[in-house]
């Protein structure tokens, strides 16, 4: 493979809403460039760049592929990406490194709820973009109505420079407004120019003059020219059409139809006239040494420095490291500093990829993307750069997991395993958390959605050979009470051996919620020496620790010890302790004691017309609507809802709006669990005690 410089790459990622096309388009791309020898099929599991097992299985991509071509002048790197919201960190990582990004929009479905957070991914990163209403070869296609629609909802720069002729099964032409021509596109993706049909005359010279018009009004100096003369020459055009993309004042939007590889060439095409290279975009956001923010450009002079968007396991080859070069030339046994770690790595083989296929290359410049293999102590978002000259790239901002279960093994001696797989995977894909919570005695996993989770977890069964069962987690409720109360244990032991006696008589009253247990000492005279006042609280922490109720934790409530006894002999700490502890059960139990719960805002985004059905179920689920924004064809509900009633809600979401709607969710507060409810979870937790005493 010759080595390219970075102007002469061009860095593309492909994204948009589930079953928009883009792994269909990524496949015609490449095809279209002969690096394939035909189109592969969604349903045979024949694409480039969907080739585990998982995605095979589910006709879905879940994770985000890298690919490549050369032409004679560039060198092109792409990256196809998920659809679902649940492997939105692929997306966003993907996005972070890229330059231009292809949004691809389904014909018939028009703009999703995926369309719409793409275009905000691209938006948010700076990637230049260029949208592709994709699957114009489908029935019932609406392209001049999607049109409308993405100028109004995305940007009034949005321009199509391109629109099909006779959309729908069987096409093969569309008319090209910068070539002022007709395409005709045979099978394998090669077009020949023809002359613009009559009666496609007058929308194109009308669209052709808008173009104009709008490439003219991005540039001062052009505009002028605009004015004086009536016209610009065809430099002038493509300069002035270059110069607008790259700023963002023109946004080209293509007529595609991958799977019979219309449209796909002619993009590629005009992608590498008017399209940046890694050179021409903006700085990069950095950090030197000391933490002062600084910028920095892609240059291929002095020192290597890369940034790692993805790791990935591979069974044969172990962990891969997916990065860009932003600086430097990278080889072969180089060795940087990661310097998050401060660690040094050098580097083996490096690669470059095309779905699954590897190809081993001699060095990469920068601006390029490559794979090393098995890096000692490098992960996604960690920058590796020469000692010299340490530098920190601006980390990727994942979103926060929106669904949690709980795993355990299937197979007793299986836990290490598990344990050391959850590892793995929470290393390489920044959205996956788990913990080991105490509190609760179960391993937690989170995420971004069911389908998220099960890929994961897939992960490590296939790993490790073993299976994981998912659970559904407890809720850590919290205990507190409603009035003040007070109650009064003596604890007496005389059967062999040192003897033990403690008493005493605490009172309670409730506290501020959120100020914890306090505790003080109200003891008057002599009844108990003060140097047992640290075992009586030590007791009612233990107390707290493991609730009276429902044995979880007690919280805001306050304590103090007003009277007791004790033996000139056998009082000694434990026996306080444990007075301590019984004494605060007797006052909590008559306390008025409630069971609080975990609230959680959660913030959907649905279409209209399932805005009924979402509000109907989050009333079903104890939830609380606080209000609506509306934000286009789209509505975002706001609302607060149990925690309790939150498993695997996002599947549910799915299923009440086939697939249209997404939510966000963060913890909000607790509140008193109703009557019904409580007295349920109490029962359920006494039937447990039982049970775990026989």
């Amino acid at each position: 493979m010759k080595n390219y410089s970075a102007n002469e790459m061009r860095n593309i990622v492909i994204v948009g809403h589930s079953a928009s096309g883009k792994t269909i388009l990524s496949d015609a791309i490449l095809y279209s460039q002969e690096i394939i020898n035909r189109v592969g099929s969604i349903t045979e599991g024949t694409t480039v760049s969907d080739y585990s097992k998982n995605e095979i299985e589910k006709q879905i991509s879940i994770s985000s592929s890298l690919m490549h071509f050369e032409t004679n002048e560039f060198k092109f790197n792409i990256i196809d990406t998920p659809g679902y919201m649940d492997f939105a960190g692929e997306v966003i990582s993907s996005v972070h490194v890229s330059d231009i990004g292809i949004l691809s929009i389904s014909a018939n479905a028009g703009i999703e709820v995926g369309t719409e957070f793409s275009w905000n991914y691209l938006k948010d990163a700076g990637v230049i973009p260029m949208i592709s209403i994709n699957m114009l070869d489908k029935e019932h296609t609406h392209f001049d109505e999607i049109v409308e629609k993405a100028k109004e909802r995305f940007s009034d720069r949005i321009f199509p420079v391109q629109f099909p002729v006779k959309a729908g099964p069987g096409i093969n032409s569309v008319i090209d407004l910068i070539s002022n021509k007709m395409l005709v596109f045979d099978n394998k993706g090669k077009y020949k120019k023809e002359d613009i049909p009559e009666e496609y005359k007058g929308k194109t010279d009308e669209l052709r003059q808008q173009m104009i018009e709008m490439v003219a009004e991005s540039d001062d100096e052009l505009l002028e020219k605009y004015f004086d003369k009536g016209e610009l020459s065809a430099d002038e055009i493509k300069t002035g059409l270059k110069n607008a993309i790259i700023n963002k004042e023109f946004i080209p939007l293509m007529a595609t139809a991958a799977e019979s590889n219309v449209g796909v060439s002619r993009m590629i095409e005009i992608i590498s006239d008017y399209y940046p290279s890694p050179v021409d975009m903006s700085k990069i956001d950095t950090k030197d040494s000391d933490e002062d923010g600084i910028t920095k450009k892609i240059s291929e002079n002095g020192n290597t420095s890369i940034f790692i968007y993805k790791t990935t396991n591979d069974s044969s080859v172990g962990d891969l490291s997916y990065f860009k070069v932003f600086s430097g030339i990278l080889k072969p046994s180089s060795e940087l500093k990661n310097i998050k770690t401060n660690q040094a790595e050098r580097f083996g083989t490096l690669y470059t990829l095309n779905g699954k296929k590897r190809k081993e290359v001699s060095e990469l410049h920068a601006g390029d993307f490559g794979v090393a293999v098995k890096l000692k102590d490098s992960h996604t978002n960690n920058t590796l750069s020469d000692e010299k000259d340490p530098i920190l790239y601006k980390e990727i901002e994942f979103p926060n997991p929106v669904i949690r279960v709980a795993v355990v093994a299937a197979s007793k001696g299986d836990e290490e395993k598990i344990g050391t797989g959850l590892s793995q995977i929470s290393e390489q894909d920044p959205t996956f958390h788990y913990e080991v919570d105490s509190e609760l005695k179960q391993t937690l996993v989170s995420g971004l959605g069911e389908i998220h989770l099960q890929a994961s977890i897939n992960k490590i069964m296939e790993r490790f050979h073993i299976e994981i069962q998912q659970i559904e987690p407890k809720i850590p409720y919290r205990e507190t009470i409603k009035k003040q109360a007070s109650g009064r244990y003596r604890h007496k032991k005389q059967s062999g051996g040192a003897g033990q006696f403690g008493e005493v008589e605490l009172q309670i009253e409730p506290n501020e919620r959120g100020k914890g247990i306090e505790f003080e000492s109200k003891l008057v005279g002599q009844n108990v020496d003060r140097v047992f006042v640290p075992s009586i609280e030590k007791g009612i922490n233990q107390a707290c620790k493991n609730g009276p109720l429902s044995g979880n934790i007690v919280i805001d409530v306050k304590a103090a010890v007003v009277d007791g006894k004790q033996h000139p002999v056998d009082s000694k700490d434990i026996a306080f302790q444990i007075a301590g502890r019984e004494s605060f059960k007797k006052a909590f139990l008559n306390g008025n004691p409630v069971l609080l719960e975990p609230i959680y805002e959660i913030q959907i985004t649905v279409p209209e017309e399932h805005m009924g059905d979402v509000m109907g179920d989050i009333s079903s689920r104890r939830g609380k609507v606080k209000g609506m924004d509306s934000d286009g064809h789209f509505q975002v509900i706001n609302a607060t809802v149990p925690l309790a009633n939150l498993y695997k809600y996002s599947n549910i979401l799915r299923s009440l709006t086939q697939g249209r709607a997404y939510y966000k969710r963060k913890f909000s507060n607790y509140e008193i669990v109703p009557k019904e409810i409580q007295d349920k979870i109490i029962e359920n937790y006494q039937k447990e005690r039982e049970e775990g005493n026989k």
